[in-house]
């Protein structure tokens, strides 16, 4: 990066251009609309945004105005945080898909990756495998269940504050993976990867004891 290049993150920050202005975005702001339970879904939608900053400001300053997100996780926290980066929700640029057990909660049947394309290259942005500990997914498909103790509402909610502790204390490079593929999603086009049938298969190794 030049000197004089805009740098897309430094620290709680991520710059991102939009019609040709830089803006300078900070986590407060995806923080203001989602306190107390979301902590955790805007911290991983907030930090995955700027993993994906930094990969697609090689040539100059990623911009909102092509951006296309898919993603497969469903939870509203990681919803927002991306579409206060990436204003892509309210321009039908971003797109979820879940596996049929998922619903619209956060569990064990779904996956912190994304891709998040500009037009002319798509960064394929994963949370590392092991961040998140399998004690989460199995407390989470706990809730909602005749399964569910008294302690594990209060223990979910200890749980996402303490991953979002460590989303922010561990360096980018060391909370996800990003892979570069050289051209671009269409809005409504799904990744190749997600379109095989053995897509969601790895997700067996966080459930030894399904909850029915």
């Amino acid at each position: 990066m030049s000197k004089d290049a805009i740098d897309p993150v430094d620290a709680t920050i991520v710059r991102i251009k939009d019609k040709g202005e830089v803006k300078e975005l900070d986590y407060n702001g995806a923080m203001t609309a989602h306190m107390n339970s979301l902590w955790w879904g805007t911290a991983v939608g907030y930090r995955a945004m700027q993993a994906a900053a930094r990969a697609l400001s090689k040539d100059g300053l990623w911009s909102r105005d092509d951006l296309y997100v898919v993603g497969a996780h469903p939870g509203p926290g990681v919803r927002d945080a991306i579409n206060y980066v990436t204003d892509v929700v309210g321009r039908d640029r971003y797109k979820v898909m879940l596996d049929d057990k998922c619903g619209m909660k956060c569990n064990s049947t779904m996956k912190f990756e994304w891709w998040v394309s500009d037009g002319r290259q798509t960064a394929v942005v994963r949370l590392r495998e092991d961040f998140v500990p399998r004690a989460f997914y199995e407390l989470s498909d706990r809730l909602g269940t005749d399964a569910q103790t008294e302690e594990d509402s209060i223990m979910f909610e200890i749980s996402k504050v303490n991953l979002s502790t460590r989303i922010w204390a561990s360096p980018l490079e060391r909370s996800f993976n990003v892979e570069m593929i050289d051209k671009p999603l269409a809005p409504g086009e799904l990744p190749s990867e997600m379109q095989r049938e053995d897509y969601w298969d790895d997700l067996k190794v966080r459930q030894p004891e399904r909850v029915s």
